[in-house]
C-alpha cells in the first residue's frame, strides 16, 4: 500500500509528462459543464485535451489518451460520438450569419487541409490546459 505522500508525488510526475503527439478525450453529457467533466482527468498544461458530448445512455467512457490516428485507435462507438459532437458544432455554426469562423488565431483554410483528424478535432473541441 502506497503512502499518501508517495501517491501524490507520482500523480504530480505523471501530470508533468508532456504528450505532444497524443490527445486526451474526455466525455461529458449534453448540457454538462466542461469544467465538471474535466475534474477526473489528469493532464499537464499544454496537453491537447478535448471534451466531447456523449449522446447515449449508460455510463460515460473513462478519459483516455489517443495518438494521431483517432479513427483507428478509438472504439467505433466512441468515434461515432466524437463525430456527432463535431456535427453539432457544425450545425450550430451553419445557423449563424456570416459563416463559421473558428476562434483559433491564424486558423486558415490552407492550414486545415494540412491538419490531421486529431488536430482538427482539437481545434473544434479542445479545451485550454
Amino acid at each position: 500500500m502506497m503512502g499518501r505522500g508517495l501517491e501524490s508525488r507520482i500523480v504530480k510526475l505523471e501530470v508533468r509528462t508532456a504528450r505532444p503527439h497524443e490527445i486526451l478525450v474526455v466525455w461529458r453529457r449534453s448540457g454538462e459543464q466542461v469544467a465538471t467533466a474535466l475534474r477526473g482527468a489528469t493532464f499537464a498544461p499544454g496537453d491537447k485535451v478535448v471534451c466531447a458530448e456523449w449522446f447515449e445512455d449508460g455510463p460515460l467512457p473513462e478519459p483516455r489518451w489517443y495518438g494521431e490516428q483517432l479513427s483507428q485507435a478509438m472504439p467505433a462507438a466512441e468515434y461515432e460520438q466524437l463525430n456527432r459532437s463535431v456535427d453539432c458544432i457544425a450545425s450550430r455554426a451553419a445557423g449563424r450569419t456570416g459563416g463559421f469562423e473558428p476562434v483559433v488565431p491564424g486558423f486558415a483554410e490552407d492550414r486545415t487541409r494540412q491538419m490531421s483528424d486529431a488536430e482538427l478535432i482539437h481545434a473544434l473541441l479542445g479545451v485550454q490546459t
